[in-house]
């Protein structure tokens, strides 16, 4: 079962820290407690970039190059 990767933000007004698993551009992740943005909506568009690149790397083939034997 493959989950999807997230990144924890703390809320700047109350301080409780939120899971944020999705980034849209569009969309201002809130806080679950008190519903102030966790983001500014630049750094929002970079989340979004990035979660973006994740989802095009993530299921990427092994290639062979990191061994699991202890040298």
């Amino acid at each position: 079962m493959s989950e999807t990767p997230f990144i924890i933000l703390t809320c700047p007004a109350c301080q409780v820290k939120n899971r944020v698993r999705s980034y849209d551009a569009e969309k201002i992740p809130v806080c679950a407690r008190c519903r102030a943005p966790l983001l500014k909506p630049e750094e929002n568009e970079v989340h979004a970039k990035y979660g973006r690149s994740l989802k095009n790397f993530f299921n990427l083939p092994g290639i062979g190059l990191r061994s699991d034997r202890d040298e």
